[in-house]
C-alpha cells in the first residue's frame, strides 16, 4: 500500500512558519538589544563629557589640576581604547551570531 500524499504536511508548513516567526523575533530582540546598548553609551559619554568640561574650567585657574587632568586624560584615553577592543569583540561576535543564524534559515 502507498502512502505518499500528494499535499505537504501541515506540520512542516507550520514548523517552517515558527521557524520564521522565531527568527524575526530575534532579530527584533537583538536590534532593540543594540539600541538600549546604544542609548546608554551616549548617556556614559555625555556624562563624561561634562565631567571633563567641568574638570578643564577648574584646571585653567590651577597649573597643578592641569597637570592632573592631564594624567587623568591619559588614563581616559587607555580606558577608551579598551572599550573600542571590547566594542569590536561584540560586534565580531554579534556578525557571527547573524551570519550563522542566515545560514541557518
Amino acid at each position: 500500500m502507498n502512502n505518499h500524499r500528494s499535499v505537504p504536511c501541515p506540520a512542516h508548513s507550520v514548523a517552517g512558519s515558527f521557524a520564521g516567526i522565531g527568527a524575526l523575533g530575534l532579530a527584533v530582540a537583538v536590534n532593540a538589544h543594540r539600541d538600549g546598548m546604544a542609548r546608554a553609551a551616549e548617556a556614559r559619554q555625555a556624562q563624561a563629557n561634562d565631567l571633563w568640561h567641568s574638570w578643564l574650567i577648574r584646571a585653567r585657574s590651577s597649573a597643578s589640576e592641569a597637570l592632573s587632568v592631564a594624567r587623568a586624560a591619559v588614563n581616559r584615553v587607555h580606558d577608551l581604547e579598551a572599550e573600542i577592543a571590547d566594542l569590536r569583540l561584540a560586534v565580531a561576535s554579534r556578525d557571527g551570531l547573524i551570519r550563522s543564524l542566515s545560514s541557518n534559515a
